[in-house]
């Protein structure tokens, strides 16, 4: 076993299971006196919700990551060349695509007994479309090894994403000749702009603050599940305890009664 295969095999499985058997394989590389594999394993994340929907999603669908990552660099390509009609039709390409994806990963995890929040929803989303345009996301993407939700934060083509993987601001290249176009921009469509990065701000603390509630859910889970247990050994433990008086006891009794004996004879022995 070497970190590539503990990594792939940690991340394809559930959340629920993840810190489990993380300890299984890093006990695995203790005791095959590999520690520094052990640690490596040891400092593996443990996946959220949407981020284990996104690692769902890429290892079921290759091919779709594949074009969806492949039309992330079409677009800063086109965006970079100031190509105004292609970036329209590939901005329009890629809300249909990211929907498509977000809604897949959802369906993936249904089908595995989860029902993702609408929060959850934009995480995915955020996160594939930070895929686009991040090569570090898309990397963990392409993987499968997401740990947490990711947005991207620049401009342009990229925006913001809502639930369902569609944009929220959807960017246009101009050239020299569009020129005309950016002087008539509307004081509307200023506002519009403001009121949408203000919806994407509230969007995506909105995704935060469910995450930190699921964590905080899954821990106090997992102490109760840790109370319970100490209650059982507690239990067990006054069991063991009642018992070994009752035995502790029985042979002080037993001693007693043995010691009479003896005098007994030793009187017996003496009188003859």
């Amino acid at each position: 076993m070497d970190l590539a295969a503990a990594t792939d095999e940690l991340y394809a499985g559930s959340p629920e299971d993840f810190v489990e058997r993380r300890k299984a394989l890093a006990a695995e590389a203790r005791a095959a006196k590999d520690r520094s594999l052990a640690t490596a394993i040891g400092k593996l994340r443990r996946p959220t919700r949407s981020a284990w929907l996104v690692n769902l999603y890429a290892r079921e669908e290759p091919g779709e990551v594949t074009a969806l990552l492949e039309l992330g660099a079409a677009l800063q390509a086109a965006q970079s060349e100031l190509a105004a009609a292609e970036l329209r039709r590939l901005s329009a390409e890629r809300q249909k695509t990211l929907a498509a994806a977000t809604r897949r990963a959802v369906v993936l995890g249904e089908a595995r007994g989860y029902a993702a929040t609408e929060a959850v929803r934009l995480e995915v989303a955020q996160t594939l479309q930070a895929a686009l345009a991040d090569p570090d996301v898309a990397g963990d993407v392409r993987a499968g090894t997401v740990t947490e939700a990711h947005t991207y934060g620049g401009f342009g083509v990229f925006g913001a994403a809502t639930p369902d993987g569609s944009d929220s601001v959807v960017a246009t290249a101009t050239t020299e000749s569009d020129n005309t176009e950016k002087e008539a921009e509307s004081e509307e469509e200023k506002l519009r702009a403001d009121a949408e990065n203000r919806l994407h701000q509230a969007e995506t603390e909105l995704s935060s603050a469910a995450d930190d509630a699921e964590q905080a859910t899954e821990q106090a889970d997992e102490l109760a599940d840790r109370v319970e247990s100490l209650r059982t050994e507690l239990a067990e433990a006054e069991q063991a305890e009642a018992e070994a008086r009752n035995a502790a006891r029985a042979a002080r009794k037993k001693v007693s009664s043995l010691e009479a004996e003896v005098r007994a004879a030793r009187e017996a022995y003496e009188a003859i």
